[in-house]
């Protein structure tokens, strides 16, 4: 039985290097259906390079934790994400389980333009129930508060070649 994921990616190392193959390598493991435009938005809790951010949803077999372990860390370990004790560390690629099948896993994602935006995008598709009016809102108010303007993909796949 396949279930519906949501999978945050976030880089502020050559991040139009790390995003597109950190997406084409999630694409070898589960089954995308979906990719956010891409959103460049500060730090949190650190001083550093802006980061791009993008959301994906997809289909995999794996639990939460079996997709974790066996997908999204084993990509984040081969594009070269250095884990340190400083969570909020500059980095090559972070990839996170955000949501799955309708329920909010991450609640930073209530907290976070880098989290909320992109996934209020995809929310259009594939809604959560009971979270994506709320995302929506909020994905509204970073927006107009930090002035965030999407990219689309396309844009960061051809800087990347």
């Amino acid at each position: 039985m396949e279930h519906l994921v949501y999978i945050s990616l976030g880089s502020n190392i050559l991040p139009h290097v790390h995003l597109p193959k950190a997406i084409e390598l999630l694409a070898q493991q589960v089954r995308l259906l979906a990719v956010s435009s891409v959103y460049e938005t500060p730090p949190v809790g650190s001083s550093g390079r802006n980061f791009l951010n993008a959301m994906v949803v997809a289909k995999t077999a794996y639990p939460p934790q079996v997709l974790k372990e066996r997908v999204l860390r084993p990509i984040e370990s081969a594009l070269g994400r250095q884990r340190t004790e400083d969570k909020f560390a500059p980095r090559t690629i972070d990839l996170d389980i955000i949501a799955w099948e309708d329920k909010v896993l991450d609640e930073d994602a209530f907290r976070y333009a880098h989290l909320a935006v992109p996934l209020a995008e995809i929310l259009r598709q594939y809604p959560l129930k009971g979270a994506t009016r709320r995302i929506q809102s909020l994905a509204k108010q970073f927006q107009r508060q930090h002035l965030l303007t999407p990219l689309p993909i396309a844009s960061v796949l051809t800087f990347a070649n």
